[in-house]
């Protein structure tokens, strides 16, 4: 067999990342990784709330994602690349109708720093005109469009629309931002050729071919499949008229996608000319229809094979949960059925696994939450600032181990005694869908700048985390989610001591992937599939998602983390009574 390579590009909310997949290896042979910026900026919006934005660059981020394709294809034949794949955050991109130039969504005259040239100031409409990167994408985790979420969800409190979004249109999805837009920017708005999901926009990047993903559309823009019969699809107008968006019906809904096409499709001709010099590639090369991050890397793990833990029931690649651990953490299970749970997103057909449904929890802040703890400890800013936070996690860990041993602890869990966390910092995306809700500590001591007392926060931290995790997981059982085993990818799982508490507070064995980039590895094999060869998504994530290995449960702890686990849902339902929210009729403390 001659040697086949396919290219997974993800495009995380930190930084591009490339893999060049060997298939006669069966492993990515080569990354590429580049850093890209985030703009964040405080200003003060309708009735005198204090607003942030959080915006990218697609101009950069394009730049970033070529430079990564020549890094990782250097030193091998590009004739025999024979596909790439994009997968992305689900953050929207506005295309400006001046021949795709980039239009600022930031709502006041700003400075974008962290660009070559350090550009001055200019008006919000000239931005598109003189900066090459004007931040023309409002990223997944900006919360700006708060008061129009509500008011969308008002509007649809009796569409059936909302069934499939776990009872909620969430903050982060993508028809929010857009009515922000047309009511705050509406020079923008109305400038505008195309909205568009960043997956998507690569796609169009690559090839000028403007087709949308199944996994963006039904998972972020509230795009109708019937349950009874999936090959109905379609936008429906009534959604849009409810909530003052109708002008995006015009032209069969040409400024939201009219080609709607499942992951690993081909999409047009391949690589665009202009694209494939940028990426030193054959013009034609196949490229896949793409993906929200989260999901490739839940379609790789789905299909990764493990070792039989004793007494675990069988794994199917629809009774496997998968936790994409990241910024943020995605809960990720597909069934073959559509199974409805209040406050989890979905059930979504085809968005991960072709003709079957899946379903999605999260927690808005995982990684980011976790960084912030260290980060803004006293001990850390002294002591540790100067390190970076890999080399920072690696001498915690190191230290939390010689405690344990020192104190002759059975676990490192008891480091965290009377000392709890609620860590929804950013807002509570599962099983709550609540993002005005708030972070919460109780039990601090004033030994607030010791060694001891970080250790103590670290780990009562990633206790907050397991322990929502097992929450999430309950909810979606009671619902009929059948979770068999669980697998983690991302870099929360790279940490031992995470995995450890998630596996002993969760009560299940956890997977560990050998190849650990899995969601490049998920748009990878959307590359394969879309070369034609593999004939469909499910033989080319069984012949390329690889093995893993398995962390099983200690049970000599269960007991302990059962008592904290009441702790933390008392905390939940004070956090809700101190933040006025009112208890949503789907919580059950």
């Amino acid at each position: 067999m001659s040697k086949e390579y396919f290219i997974g590009v993800d495009v995380g909310s930190a930084s591009v990342r490339a893999g060049l997949y060997s298939l006669q290896e069966t492993r990515f042979i080569k990354t590429a990784t580049e850093p890209i910026s985030i703009h964040r900026q405080t200003f003060v919006c309708h009735q005198n709330r204090t607003c942030e934005t959080i915006s990218q660059s697609s101009g950069q981020i394009w730049n970033a994602v070529c430079r990564c394709v020549r890094s990782v294809t250097s030193k091998v034949d590009a004739h025999l690349v024979k596909g790439i794949g994009f997968d992305a955050t689900c953050s929207l991109v506005v295309v400006d109708s001046n021949a795709g130039k980039p239009i600022s969504v930031i709502p006041t005259d700003v400075s974008a720093t962290g660009f070559a040239g350090n550009l001055e100031p200019n008006s919000e409409r000239n931005l598109s005109q003189t900066r090459e990167h004007a931040f023309d994408i409002i990223m997944w985790q900006d919360h700006r469009a708060k008061s129009e979420t509500d008011f969308i969800n008002e509007a649809l409190q009796d569409h059936i629309a909302l069934k499939f979004v776990g009872g909620k249109v969430s903050v982060e999805m993508e028809l929010p931002k857009i009515l922000w837009i047309k009511k705050y920017l509406p020079n923008v708005y109305q400038s505008a050729e195309k909205f568009m999901d960043l997956c998507d926009f690569l796609t169009w990047k690559a090839t000028n071919s403007d087709y949308r993903s199944v996994c963006s559309v039904v998972c972020k823009w509230l795009y109708q499949i019937n349950p009874e019969q999936p090959t109905q699809q379609q936008w429906d107008p009534s959604i849009f008229t409810q909530i003052g968006l109708e002008d995006l019906c015009q032209n069969n809904f040409e400024k939201i996608g009219i080609n709607v096409r499942n992951p690993g499709e081909r999409v047009g001709n391949g690589l665009s000319k202009r694209a494939a010099n940028e990426m030193n590639l054959p013009e034609n090369t196949p490229v896949a229809v793409g993906i929200i991050d989260a999901h490739a890397g839940a379609l790789a793990l789905s299909f990764c094979s493990s070792p039989t833990y004793t007494g675990s029931e069988n794994h199917t690649p629809l009774s496997r949960l998968s936790l994409i651990c990241g910024t943020s953490t995605c809960f990720m299970i597909s069934s073959d059925r559509p199974l409805f749970v209040p406050g989890v997103w979905g059930p979504y057909y085809s968005a991960i696994i072709p003709q079957s449904w899946s379903t999605e929890g999260g927690q808005s802040s995982a990684g980011q939450f976790l960084d912030h703890i260290i980060q803004t400890h006293p001990y850390y800013l002294v002591n540790l600032e100067k390190m970076g936070m890999n080399d920072c996690y690696s001498l915690l860990n190191q230290r939390v181990k010689e405690i344990a041993k020192k104190d002759h602890m059975e676990d490192f869990g008891h480091l965290s005694d009377q000392l709890h966390i609620f860590p929804d910092f950013h807002g509570n995306r599962s099983p709550l869908s609540a993002p005005s809700i708030r972070g919460l500590i109780t039990g601090l001591t004033l030994d607030g700048s010791s060694e001891h007392s970080l250790i103590r926060l670290y780990i009562a931290a990633l206790q907050s985390l397991a322990y929502e995790s097992k929450w999430i997981i309950e909810v979606m059982g009671e619902h009929g989610v059948r979770v068999t085993s669980i697998a983690v990818c991302g870099g929360l799982s790279l940490n031992p001591l995470f995995v450890r508490t998630l596996t002993d507070i969760v009560g299940k064995p956890v997977m560990l992937p050998e190849i650990q980039e899995s969601v490049t590895l998920g748009a990878a094999i959307l590359a394969a599939t879309a070369s034609g060869t593999f004939k469909s998504v499910q033989t080319a994530a069984a012949a390329m998602a690889g093995k893993g290995s398995l962390v099983e449960p200690n049970p000599l702890v269960k007991a302990y983390h059962e008592k904290r686990y009441k702790i933390f849902r008392k905390l939940a339902k004070l956090q809700f009574q101190l933040m006025n929210e009112g208890l949503p009729d789907s919580a059950d403390f």
